[in-house]
């Protein structure tokens, strides 16, 4: 036995009412990825007075201030097991100092600190600000401190940026693990926009 099964037409009320649900599911997409980048990309203000630096770090980020090495040190604590990290330090310098001098000192100094530390690249580059300076990539081996985990080592890459300012050379690192570096350039793209000193 077979019986027909008729379905009667949507009414315009009815047929309203399912064009509002996929409209307003298609708003809360949305407003969920809005509201999701907004979050992502919070920042929150840097300021020392003393060096006469502001900038502003990711606000997810952990700030360390005033190191013996650095002004301020921002890592994300979510990136493991490597910490990408923003790091500013101000070096004094003499007379006739350039900034490749300063890359000079560095490359140095990492060379004798950081296993199968490489230099990579050097060119000139410009901030957004406007200020000149030199920019060096590199990379090297990252070895866990904790003896007790027997971790492989992990590859780093990572960026400084050398700008001169009177007595002082102003030293912006960025590193990341190697296969992010690129993914998390962004926070310090716009760390480097919002930095004045």
């Amino acid at each position: 036995m077979q019986t027909d099964s008729y379905t009667a037409p949507l009414s315009v009320r009815q047929r309203l009412a399912n064009y509002l649900v996929i409209a307003a599911a298609f708003l809360a997409v949305g407003y969920g990825f809005i509201y999701r980048n907004s979050i992502l990309s919070a920042t929150f203000p840097f300021v020392n007075r003393e060096a006469g630096i502001t900038a502003r770090y990711p606000a997810r980020w952990l700030l360390e201030e005033g190191g013996t090495r650095f002004v301020l040190r921002a890592q994300d604590p979510a990136a493991l097991p490597f910490k990408t990290t923003i790091q500013l330090q101000l070096i004094p310098i003499g007379n006739g100092a350039r900034p490749a001098d300063i890359l000079d000192l560095l490359d140095i100094d990492r060379a004798a600190r950081l296993p199968a530390y490489r230099s990579l690249s050097r060119t000139p580059t410009v901030l957004p600000n406007g200020q000149r300076g030199q920019q060096m990539i590199y990379a090297y081996a990252y070895l866990d401190p904790n003896p007790f985990l027997q971790a492989e080592p992990i590859a780093v890459r990572a960026l400084d940026l050398v700008v001169l300012r009177s007595g002082q050379a102003v030293v912006i690192t960025y590193e990341a693990k190697a296969d992010v570096f690129e993914k998390h350039k962004h926070y310090f793209d716009a760390f480097l926009r919002s930095l004045t000193f």
